[in-house]
């Protein structure tokens, strides 16, 4: 079995051989991925024996390895063998989309492509995919909403507004009419981004809420100012829920780094203390999921930024404290 480093470094070669039509030797691999002319030589056997069509020739800089145009069917699909590997690891990546036709689509398409590539590279790509793991939090079951899906995507095409019953905790179930903008894949949860009639404004719909959903044929014209990268960073997460609010949060060093290793709002901005403690500051709409993603940090933040997230903290752990 091959190890992890090895199959990355199959993938790097089959891409920088994509790169340099006119091909390199072993000893300009080995330089490049700082590795053994042996093990460069190990590696290209390992993808001819595989069957990526990695050729040889004899030139005055020594023997070159380059890649040929693959005979039959899979060289219609104009697919390098790097976009082979990357589709074949998409699998997992997409694996939330299970029960909807992306991921129906897509199972298709490699159904195709398993009938035209050789056992040995399927073998390969089968032994690599064992090493990348894809596991999401939570996984929703999207295959039961497929038809309000396939609704939403109808109107979505047609320009057509959606008539839906949709659930919402506040109002319980009521019939709107929605001019569908777009489908938006956030984390686990698909989400549909339109105009609202019945509010009179854009909302966003959490696709899991939507009982039925039936396309008309009335036409709709997006609002011409609309824009969804705007729209969607207004927000700390997903919720649009009040007035946009300025915060102000207090890292203790033991966590400082998690929070410096990702963005959490497009806005943020953060200011390193001496004692190794940080500040995160950004504006967003949506104080209920800021307030959750806090409170998930315990003692390790504090809140010098709005008071009335402070004074709901506060409300929130009394109220545990109570019940304890």
């Amino acid at each position: 079995m091959m190890r992890q480093e090895q199959m990355l470094r199959h993938w790097k070669i089959l891409r920088r051989l994509e790169q340099m039509r006119q091909g390199m030797t072993p000893k300009e691999l080995a330089f490049e991925f700082k590795t053994s002319v042996r093990t460069i030589y190990r590696d290209l056997i390992t993808l001819q024996d595989a069957g990526f069509p990695v050729s040889s020739d004899r030139t005055e800089k020594g023997t070159v390895y380059f890649l040929t145009q693959s005979a039959g069917a899979i060289s219609h699909l104009c697919f390098g063998p790097s976009e082979l590997l990357a589709l074949y690891l998409s699998q997992g990546i997409l694996s939330q989309l299970r029960g909807t036709v992306f991921h129906d689509a897509i199972e298709q398409l490699l159904a195709k492509v398993d009938e035209v590539v050789p056992q040995s590279a399927r073998e390969y790509f089968r032994e690599l995919e064992s090493y990348i793991l894809v596991e999401i939090f939570t996984r929703r079951n999207y295959q039961k909403k497929a038809r309000q899906i396939q609704a939403i995507l109808a109107c979505l095409r047609d320009k057509t507004v959606l008539k839906m019953e949709y659930f919402s905790p506040n109002r319980g179930e009521l019939e709107r009419e929605v001019d569908p903008y777009h489908l938006w894949i956030f984390g686990d949860s698909f989400y549909l981004i339109g105009f609202c009639h019945l509010n009179q404004e854009i909302r966003t719909f959490l696709v899991d809420r939507i009982k039925k959903a039936l396309p008309t044929k009335k036409p709709f014209e997006m609002k011409s100012d609309f824009d969804f990268r705007k729209y969607s960073s207004e927000s700390f997460r997903v919720m649009r829920s009040g007035k946009a609010e300025e915060y102000e949060l207090k890292f203790a060093p033991q966590i400082s780094y998690l929070i410096k290793e990702r963005i959490w709002h497009p806005s943020q901005t953060i200011h390193n203390h001496p004692d190794g403690s940080l500040t995160l500051r950004f504006c967003a709409r949506g104080m209920e999921e800021v307030k959750s993603w806090v409170m998930s940090f315990g003692e390790m933040v504090d809140v010098l930024k709005p008071e009335n997230l402070r004074e709901e903290i506060k409300n929130s752990c009394r109220k545990i404290l109570e019940r304890g």
